[in-house]
């Protein structure tokens, strides 16, 4: 039903509990896939070209759920967390602190979402071009499962590229959204910085 829909309508802790449910489920799938393509020793590079195609399809069915008869669920925004948490997980920390941060001084989480996304790409990329890998397995052992999915120059520009493309998808329906609070809201530096997240909420889902 979307985390926010529930911060919104019942509760903080309600809404958290479907976000992490919501990314948890995202992440779950990519595993899922990524055991049986092990198994069967499918080429690394294989196996992420899956993992992502596994994880669009784990967010069209958030979005569109089978047990809502295929009307619209929530945006896809925790599940791709879920799924970019899975495939960079090194990229966690910083969405956690960026979103934080950016949450404290604008208010408006949509924002943040998205802006906070730029962590996995931005760590991927990183890690591609400096031996960080090494050096947690090295020094840091027990943060090992921080190490990147990526063992090749392909994988590592596809994942990359992937966070832009998943953000793109609840980036377009957020579109109408985000006009509505433009539009009561007069302009984006107040919508931004507005103080009540609750009073331009709709009043439908």
């Amino acid at each position: 039903m979307g985390a926010m829909n529930v911060i919104y309508k019942i509760g903080f802790w309600p809404g958290l509990a479907v976000g992490i449910a919501d990314a948890g489920k995202g992440a779950l799938a990519v595993y899922l896939v990524t055991l049986l393509l092990q198994m069967v020793n499918a080429q690394p590079l294989a196996i992420t070209i899956i993992q992502l195609v596994c994880g669009l399809c784990a967010i069209a069915g958030h979005n569109y759920p089978v047990y809502f008869k295929f009307k619209r669920g929530g945006r896809g925004v925790a599940t791709a967390s879920g799924i970019l948490a899975f495939l960079i997980p090194m990229g966690i920390p910083f969405f956690i602190v960026l979103f934080l941060l950016l949450l404290a001084i604008t208010r408006y989480p949509t924002l943040c979402y998205a802006a906070a996304f730029v962590a996995f790409p931005v760590t991927a990329w990183v890690q591609w071009v400096t031996p960080i890998d090494i050096w947690l397995l090295t020094s840091l052992p027990g943060l090992v499962w921080l190490q990147s999915r990526a063992v090749s120059p392909a994988q590592h520009i596809l994942f990359i590229i992937y966070p832009f493309l998943v953000i793109l998808i609840p980036a377009i329906f957020y579109i109408p959204r985000i006009k509505e609070i433009l539009s009561k809201a007069g302009s984006f530096r107040k919508a931004a910085f507005r103080r009540d997240l609750k009073k331009d909420r709709p009043a439908g889902y």
